[in-house]
């Protein structure tokens, strides 16, 4: 399989680790999976050493743009980016490769803000790819959510950078205890919420791949 999965956002702590690792853990138990880690913060790769030995993540590094672009362009399975928090040659070098880009955003108010400053990288690689969206995935949302929330998709769909994913992930204890651990949701606790919606979210990404 040769797909490509880029989680980006020119915000940094807005889940992006947490997503890319549950993403690679469970995609892995269904694709031969590689990731990318491109954070200056290696949370990934962190979260990868407290995995056991026989359920590590393949992890790559590369320090430029001709880097990245040459283990997209040689890839051949289904390869997960996790990008920084900024905007960089990097970031920018996987957004333009990817297959799929996800933005995870909160129901705060702020990440308005943090959705304009994306908005004009994306504008700036549609130069070279037209057709390129980011995947708005609301993340993190508070149970009792705010009318933020319409704002942020009101902005969604006046933008064509961008495309709201159906799947939404709330803010919930498991996320951050199983990334503790080295754990998926699903590792860590199969059948509850937080692993649910992490199953749908790899539904809705497998049922746009067919799509394409």
């Amino acid at each position: 399989m040769n797909f490509i999965i880029v989680v980006a956002h020119q915000k940094g702590g807005v889940g992006k680790s947490t997503i890319a690792s549950n993403l690679a853990v469970d995609l892995a138990k269904i694709y031969d999976v590689d990731v990318l880690d491109l954070d200056m913060q290696k949370s990934l790769s962190y979260f990868n050493t407290l995995r056991n030995d026989s359920a590590k993540l393949n992890i790559k590094y590369a320090k430029s743009f001709k880097e990245v672009a040459a283990i997209i362009n040689n890839n051949q399975k289904l390869l997960i980016i996790d990008v920084g928090g900024f905007d960089s040659d990097l970031n920018r070098a996987a957004i333009l490769g990817a297959d799929l880009v996800i933005t995870p955003v909160s129901d705060s108010t702020i990440e308005l803000v943090g959705l304009l400053a994306f908005k004009n990288i994306i504008v700036d690689i549609r130069k070279e790819r037209p057709e390129l969206q980011a995947h708005v995935l609301l993340n993190r949302l508070h149970f009792n959510l705010s009318t933020s929330l319409t704002d942020i998709r009101d902005f969604i769909s006046h933008n064509s950078e961008f495309k709201l994913l159906d799947s939404i992930i709330r803010d919930r204890s498991e996320f951050k205890k199983s990334f503790e651990r080295g754990l998926s949701v699903s590792e860590y606790a199969k059948d509850s919420k937080a692993a649910i919606e992490i199953q749908e979210l790899i539904k809705e990404i497998q049922n746009g791949k067919d799509k394409n």
